[in-house]
């Protein structure tokens, strides 16, 4: 893709010449006479690179630098400042406030094109570690999201091969405490009140058991409740239908 080029320069002479010379060197550019028609430019169409003059007609380019560098939409993108002041502090005032490079005028067209060059070289690996950054966050979820799948898949054949285990150690010894306490229910005539109720609570709390194993043996989701504050356990309860199944039932 072709770097595109923001020249801020008020003189119509300078800015052809750097315009031509950037373009005969395979570049985009776009030129702009002020501050305010710079920052309306940058907003519309962030460009890679800001050739900008220190000296303008609405300001200081300084001050657009400063500007730039404090926004989060626009801190990344380099600034190159064009000026006629080259003295020492001239040039320090500059940098620190944010310009990527400084470049004294009368200028040299290849030392400008160098410079130039080194900060799209810039600009073009700072994007690529922002993309590889992203695609690294972007497979590290996609890993947690898997680790998670992982975890929750053993964790349910831990309890699958629990309840074949418990299956096959109750199941036959509640079978026979459920049908001996149902059949002595089917004969209510022979046995005093009290014991039936007895029995009646025996076979409510077999039939739950079995319910509970039947539960265990083919869990498909690991929900949980906290059985204590901070501890949870599996959630065997029967799911509770929603209130469309309801009214379908």
């Amino acid at each position: 893709m072709q770097m595109r080029i923001l020249v801020v320069e008020d003189s119509p002479v300078q800015a052809s010449l750097i315009c031509e010379l950037l373009e005969r060197n395979g570049l985009e550019v776009d030129w702009k006479a002020s501050i305010a028609d710079a920052w309306e430019g940058i907003r519309s169409a962030p460009p890679d690179l800001v050739l900008l003059d220190r000296m303008l007609p609405d300001g200081d380019g300084s001050d657009l630098c400063r500007s730039l560098k404090a926004d989060p939409s626009t801190r990344e993108i380099p600034v190159i400042l064009l000026t006629s002041q080259s003295g020492v502090q001239d040039r320090v005032e500059g940098l620190l406030g944010g310009a990527d490079d400084y470049i004294p005028k009368p200028y040299q067209p290849e030392e400008l094109l160098a410079r130039v060059h080194g900060c799209l070289r810039t600009r073009a690996l700072q994007q690529e570690i922002r993309r590889k950054a992203e695609a690294l966050e972007q497979k590290n979820q996609e890993l947690l999201a898997t680790q998670a799948r992982l975890v929750r898949a053993e964790r349910l054949a831990a309890i699958g091969e629990v309840g074949l285990a418990i299956r096959h150690e109750i199941n036959n010894p509640l079978g026979t405490v459920l049908g001996f306490a149902e059949l002595l229910l089917s004969q209510p005539g022979d046995l005093p009140p009290e014991v039936m109720r007895k029995l009646e609570a025996i076979s409510r709390a077999s039939a739950r058991i079995r319910d509970v194993v039947r539960r265990l043996e083919s869990l498909h989701d690991d929900r949980t409740v906290e059985y204590l504050p901070g501890v949870n356990m599996t959630d065997l309860r029967p799911e509770t239908p929603t209130g469309e199944e309801k009214n379908r039932s």
